[in-house]
């Protein structure tokens, strides 16, 4: 009882062969592009040769360029800001661009560094000990509020922004985040 092996080609064999379907669809496509060109897309108008030759829209009816109103709608709607009513407080009267002026600036404010704060002052202590041993100069600030008594580590004074940004750099190799506060001078 064997089965003889048919060939599947000579099954499907009745069927069109697929150039055949493409032909067919490239022939249709073609008529139907030919006529939505000889008549329009829109079908009621005439063909491309055919019927009265249509004339050219006048200036008028040809179509605008676009209009930019905001131009003229921003200048009508501005509303000029008076200057501020407080008074500023009163400077040195240095000329604003001498070295006097740039120095008594740098007098008025200093830099401290807050490396970190403490409930313990035993804690306060030992962190103040690392970091002057780290050749900072550091001192340890009480300061009492309703949470109870904080011991503040705190790195400075510093004049000017390097001198402070070594200090933050040498802090930030023992682990620390410091804040960075202004103060007036003393």
């Amino acid at each position: 009882m064997s089965r003889r092996k048919t060939n599947r080609r000579s099954q499907h064999s009745t069927g069109k062969p697929a150039w055949g379907w493409f032909a067919l669809g490239n022939i249709v496509g073609g008529f139907a592009v030919f006529l939505l060109l000889q008549y329009g897309i829109a079908g009621a108008g005439k063909g491309v040769g055919g019927g009265k030759p249509q004339m050219a829209k006048p200036a008028a009816e040809a179509p605008s360029q676009p209009r930019f109103d905001f131009y003229t709608l921003l200048k009508e709607n501005e509303v000029s800001v008076p200057p501020p009513k407080v008074a500023r407080p009163a400077r040195h009267q240095a000329a604003p661009g001498s070295a006097q002026a740039a120095a008594s600036a740098s007098r008025q404010q200093v830099y401290i560094l807050q490396a970190a704060s403490f409930r313990e002052a035993a804690e306060a202590e030992r962190l103040r000990a690392q970091l002057t041993l780290a050749n900072l100069d550091v001192k340890v600030e009480s300061a009492s509020d309703n949470r109870g008594t904080w011991h503040r580590v705190l790195v400075g004074p510093f004049s000017n922004r390097s001198r402070m940004a070594k200090a933050r750099q040498v802090l930030a190799e023992h682990s620390l985040m410091p804040l960075v506060l202004k103060r007036p001078a003393k």
